[in-house]
């Protein structure tokens, strides 16, 4: 395989394109040369993580990064336009990879979505203008917004749901209104009550 020869431009060039989106091991065959030389190579070349193929986020390491769940990001992707490549690895399994840039724009037109001050200081990479406006909002919001339910919490809005409007709810609660009325949703489909 390898035996310590030389990488060519070309072979750089398709390990570029194919890092992270590709299986490594097809990357090692199409290129007759070791996984263990190919892993070195983009590690030399700063690629970044396997999954991330230098300029792609995987939806659970966006997750980890916005310090929300995964099944948040993958939502995003199925029912709220956020671009996505979906590739399919070893055994079938199926990921999505999210650009960067496309993951910048959307967190821009979807600033709702997420809480700002969860995400540590540069953890996306720059921040935008828009990004630091939205940290000094989002320090201005109740401390519950985006926080995760608690039993006691989804026991009363079941209760204040029947006796007062959506908007005195999240007042009450310290919650936006679209948490009150998605809670609420999403308990009635479950058929809770």
């Amino acid at each position: 395989m390898g035996n310590g020869r030389s990488w060519t431009e070309d072979e750089i060039e398709y390990l570029k394109e194919h890092w992270g989106l590709s299986p490594l091991k097809n990357i090692a065959e199409k290129l007759n040369r070791t996984k263990i030389a190919v892993h070195l190579k983009a590690k030399r070349k700063k690629l970044g993580m396997v999954t991330r193929a230098d300029e792609y986020i995987t939806p659970n390491y966006l997750a980890k990064l916005l310090k929300t769940d995964s099944h948040i990001i993958i939502r995003w992707i199925k029912k709220h336009n956020l671009k996505a490549v979906k590739k399919v690895m070893v055994f079938e399994r199926e990921f999505y990879l999210i650009k960067h840039s496309d993951l910048y724009r959307w967190l821009e037109k979807n600033q709702d979505r997420f809480d700002s001050r969860k995400i540590e200081l540069f953890a996306l990479g720059y921040e935008p203008r828009w990004l630091k406006e939205k940290r000094m909002k989002d320090n201005k919001l109740p401390k519950n917004r985006f926080k995760k339910w608690t039993n006691l919490e989804v026991q009363r809005v079941m209760i204040y749901s029947k006796e007062m409007a959506y908007r005195k709810i999240a007042q009450l609660m310290g919650r936006s209104y679209d948490s009150i009325d998605r809670k609420l949703f999403r308990l009635r489909k479950a058929e809770h009550w």
